[in-house]
């Protein structure tokens, strides 16, 4: 028996140790498979996102500048409902369309009602944020004026949010004209454009009130092609509150290419989660103004891996 015993004693040494069961891969952490996404996108990209009830935050190139294109339309609702609450303007306040007011060729909402029609401001707010129509955009800048859009943001602490002039009007800013001449309508940090949506989902514009009447606007939004596309909305009863922006580049690069300017963002709710969540995209260099538009693509897979860690990190039911 000792012999057997030191016969199998032998053979195991020379097999050596019994091979181990490999350990399954760890999941890389999100901010290694968001910078890995962003990595592999074909132009400049960030994002910035903040779970509104854990306080984590996320954010790569979040304080870099880029251009808003009609993303920057939230400052002009925002100044609009400061002038509201403070007497100057009243959501009934009168507006009259004429032919030269008319911006760009798009077949919007107002560019298709004829010269004199009268409308009111909150018919332009509606129309500005759910169609993004420019003409209500700057029948409303001409009343509120740039320069008080961009002291507004200021005050809310967004230094690096600017509105510099109506749209299609390149080139002929209100204010700032050397940055207009870089980023042309707008410009914001991913970091800055999220904040804001996180003082609407806190209640802090103006009052709890308002901030919903401007959140219930943003959920009419009719471009769902980036934040909201690959997310489990009726699944998980999510609400989208979300504004975006498509413009080219104003400047060309070293080679003389633009490329895309692309944006979104938004604020996120469902009983499960509340955030915040901003991406821009600038020099993108799929110009494709279709759904398979690699902006869109990567900014749809980014906002559901967002959503996924907040989801899954969620340890209080959602509130607003």
């Amino acid at each position: 028996m000792i012999a057997l015993l030191r016969v199998g004693m032998s053979l195991l040494a020379l097999l050596g140790p019994s091979p181990k069961t490999p350990a399954a891969p760890k999941e890389k952490p999100i901010e290694q498979r968001l910078l890995a996404r962003i990595q592999a996108f074909h132009g400049e990209l960030g994002l910035a996102a903040t779970n509104l009830q854990t306080g984590e935050t996320l954010a790569i190139r979040g304080e870099t500048r880029f251009p808003t294109a009609s993303l920057i339309k939230v400052a002009v609702m925002v100044e609009a409902y400061h002038r509201i609450a403070e007497g100057g303007l009243t959501r009934d306040t009168a507006v009259t369309l004429r032919e030269a007011d008319k911006a760009g060729d798009e077949t919007v909402p107002l560019n298709m009602l004829h010269d004199g029609v009268t409308l009111t401001v909150a018919d332009l707010l509606n129309l500005m944020i759910a169609y993004s129509d420019n003409t209500a955009t700057n029948l409303l800048v001409r009343l509120l004026g740039a320069g008080q859009i961009d002291r507004r943001m200021v005050s809310h602490g967004l230094t690096s949010t600017k509105i510099f002039r109506p749209t299609f009007r390149d080139g002929h800013a209100d204010v700032f004209p050397d940055e207009e001449h870089e980023f042309g309508l707008g410009m914001t940090t991913p970091r800055e454009i999220s904040l804001l949506f996180q003082l609407l989902a806190e209640g802090k514009i103006i009052s709890r009130a308002i901030s919903d009447e401007m959140l219930a606007i943003l959920a009419k939004q009719q471009d769902r092609a980036m934040i909201p596309r690959s997310l489990p909305i009726e699944r998980d009863k999510i609400l989208v509150a979300n504004k975006s922006g498509w413009d080219e580049e104003k400047l060309p690069d070293a080679k003389g290419f633009k490329g895309e300017i692309r944006t979104d963002a938004a604020y996120v709710k469902s009983p499960r989660v509340r955030y915040v969540i901003s991406i821009c995209v600038r020099r993108g260099a799929d110009t494709r103004a279709t759904l398979d538009n690699e902006a869109l693509v990567t900014g749809a897979e980014l906002s559901r891996i967002v959503y996924e860690r907040f989801a899954g990190t969620q340890t209080a039911p959602a509130r607003r």
